[in-house]
């Protein structure tokens, strides 16, 4: 079965928030989806999308334009602890590539992730995006479309 992205609004906000990774996984994946909800209104302005299979609402997915107002980013994105090794995730990304691209009309994406979130580091680089920096806990990389 093939995912799907729905942007959120007042039919699956609530459904999504209540999404979460397990409680090991909150080490690389500290924020809960209801602070997405928050800072995508009032500080970054990202879109953000259920990540939906058939009628159920298996995680969550950003984007947006980066600061430079050029750039696109993708973040967060979180797949449900009951949903994870599906390929949800990889499915979600293709498609918000797609959207940044023939949406946004962006030329290269953005995103970061923790340096201890080694599932997201693979599946970052198996998309093409290539870390162009990093501080004490994140990679940030880049992929030119």
């Amino acid at each position: 079965m093939r995912i799907y992205l729905s942007e959120l609004n007042e039919d699956n906000w609530l459904e999504t928030a209540n999404l979460s990774v397990s409680e090991k996984q909150k080490d690389v994946f500290p924020i809960p989806n209801v602070y997405w909800l928050g800072i995508s209104r009032y500080e970054e302005h990202t879109t953000l999308y259920a990540i939906v299979l058939d009628k159920i609402i298996v995680g969550l997915i950003g984007l947006g334009y980066d600061e430079d107002g050029v750039s696109g980013f993708i973040n967060p994105l979180m797949i449900d602890e009951k949903y994870q090794g599906n390929q949800y995730a990889k499915q979600a990304m293709d498609i918000a590539i797609h959207i940044l691209k023939t949406v946004y009309h962006v030329t290269k994406i953005n995103l970061g992730h923790r340096k201890t979130n080694i599932a997201a580091g693979k599946l970052y680089e198996k998309l093409g995006f290539e870390i162009v920096g990093e501080d004490e806990q994140d990679y940030f990389r880049t992929k030119n479309l």
